[in-house]
């Protein structure tokens, strides 16, 4: 990559806080779509690709696409869902809950086969979109402790950023696995990469004490990006969208992450602002 000077880079930043949140309507055409692009990327797969190892590290291909399938059952039907999330077993073996639950869809599903994961997550996708599309305005304002790594977080933003920002990374890793290459469209798979830009842009908010970090992220979903108040940054850092989702999601240290990315400016400024890029996906 080509690093860019502190001093005389020209090119627009939006600031973090600035990009617009998403609205409900907007949030079912970016599920229907991630649904879809996941579907055919599934259907895609050889077999000798479901054996294969993922960024998460306990997961096959295999296993990714069994709680894929399951995570897409329990949206579509309340009784899927009372069942996936009460009286789960082996939560005392588990730090999260979350953990629980996806646990508990790679076993019911661990002798199915390959297809009828497939059909399974071909079946349920679409329904599962329109039940989250569905939920009353009042019930999507409710705010719950859900547990790390969400915390307290409404349920409209658990049913129309979280789901799908799931889906989307493990898009991902099934495609760095398998050595497919992603679909990626700036209006779909780009407004998706400022969303998470935004929830770690209100995170941070806080804690940057007035420096700025301005972030370009190359590739056709990235962008520039801006933490903090402007003027001169104090480190401009730049990177691919992968590897930066991949340390986003806690699926790469901030020290391998920043071995892949070009800084300029002040080094201890950019490792910890790497080191604090962690958010819900």
């Amino acid at each position: 990559m080509t690093a860019i000077s502190v001093t005389n880079h020209d090119q627009r930043f939006q600031n973090s806080l600035n990009i617009p949140g998403l609205k409900h309507d907007e949030a079912g055409v970016s599920a229907a779509v991630e649904a879809q692009r996941l579907l055919a990327l599934i259907e895609s797969l050889a077999d000798d690709d479901w054996d294969r190892p993922t960024d998460c590290s306990e997961w096959t291909v295999r296993d990714m696409v069994a709680h894929l399938a399951g995570a897409v059952a329990s949206q579509a039907s309340w009784t899927e869902f009372k069942r996936q999330n009460m009286g789960i077993p082996y939560m005392k073996e588990v730090e999260m809950k979350i953990d629980a639950i996806n646990r508990r869809q790679v076993e019911d599903r661990a002798g199915a086969t390959h297809e009828e994961l497939t059909a399974e997550f071909r079946e349920n996708a679409p329904k599962a979109v329109r039940t989250r599309q569905r939920l009353p305005w009042p019930v999507r304002q409710l705010c719950l402790p859900l547990g790390p790594p969400l915390g307290f977080a409404s349920i409209g933003y658990v049913m129309d950023t979280i789901f799908t920002r799931d889906q989307w990374m493990h898009r991902h890793d099934i495609a760095l696995a398998t050595g497919r290459e992603m679909v990626v469209s700036p209006e779909h798979d780009g407004r998706i990469q400022a969303l998470v830009i935004r929830d770690l842009g209100r995170k941070l908010k806080g804690q940057l004490q007035g420096r700025t970090i301005d972030l370009l992220l190359t590739g056709e979903a990235g962008g520039n990006f801006r933490f903090g108040p402007g003027g001169q940054a104090d480190a401009v850092i730049e990177m691919d969208t992968s590897t930066f989702n991949r340390l986003a999601s806690g699926r790469l240290p901030a020290e391998a992450a920043l071995a892949q990315a070009t800084v300029e400016g002040d080094q201890a400024v950019a490792t910890w602002f790497l080191n604090q890029t962690d958010i819900p996906y």
